[in-house]
């Protein structure tokens, strides 16, 4: 499907839900996890971004009830493990390796690995450490900190 997907993350929620749109801006499908309860089911009914607009207006950003205890981030159109190795600039150690990884996460991991990567980066450049090497970053879980 082409458009745009989106993941939604809460700590009051076990798992992700993606939200994805298609070319229009129209939602198009909702992937929940399991074991969602019925107060969880009734919070998204209420505030079902059946819109693109309407999850711009939850980013962030905006105002939004309860924002604290969520957070809304737009998937990358590419996920793809090149991505990653082009993207952490530091080809050392076992590629393969790093691949199977890779092809082992879940994609919100994906999106949190690839979406945190400027920041390590840009951490490794102000304190002078060693960038660790890409099976580190994945295995040691560098993007959850």
């Amino acid at each position: 499907m082409r458009g745009k997907k989106y993941i939604f993350r809460s700590p009051l929620v076990s798992g992700d839900i993606i939200f994805k749109y298609d070319l229009n801006g129209f939602l198009r499908e909702i992937v929940l996890p399991e074991n969602l309860s019925i107060s969880h089911y009734i919070w998204i009914g209420k505030y079902l971004p059946y819109n693109e607009s309407i999850i711009n207006n939850m980013m962030p950003n905006n105002i939004m009830p309860s924002k604290s205890s969520f957070s809304i981030e737009e998937v990358p159109a590419d996920l793809s493990f090149n991505r990653f190795w082009t993207d952490y600039k530091y080809k050392v150690g076992k590629k393969k390796m790093a691949e199977n990884i890779w092809n082992r996460m879940s994609l919100s991991d994906r999106v949190k690995a690839l979406s945190y990567i400027p920041k390590y980066l840009d951490h490794v450049k102000r304190t002078g450490h060693d960038q660790a090497y890409p099976t580190t970053y994945l295995n040691q879980r560098y993007f959850d900190g």
